[in-house]
């Protein structure tokens, strides 16, 4: 979905280009940018998936431990 940012009354060039950041590192533009030019191999996207869930059930096991 494009970004569009319109310049508010009173607001600066820079303030714009500011929200138009923001707004980008939100929707994880970059990272999407990086992922479509550079080939990954198979394997290190299974790698990656991997480490995501183990990061989570790390996550969710130190919240159990303190509500425990």
């Amino acid at each position: 979905m494009p970004i569009i940012v319109k310049k508010k009354k009173g607001e600066s060039k820079d303030d714009v280009i500011g929200r138009f950041r923001r707004l980008s590192i939100e929707e994880d533009i970059s990272e999407e940018i990086k992922k479509r030019t550079a080939y990954s191999k198979p394997s290190e996207e299974r790698y990656a998936k991997k480490k995501i869930i183990l990061w989570r059930k790390k996550c969710r096991r130190r919240a159990k431990k303190r509500n425990a």
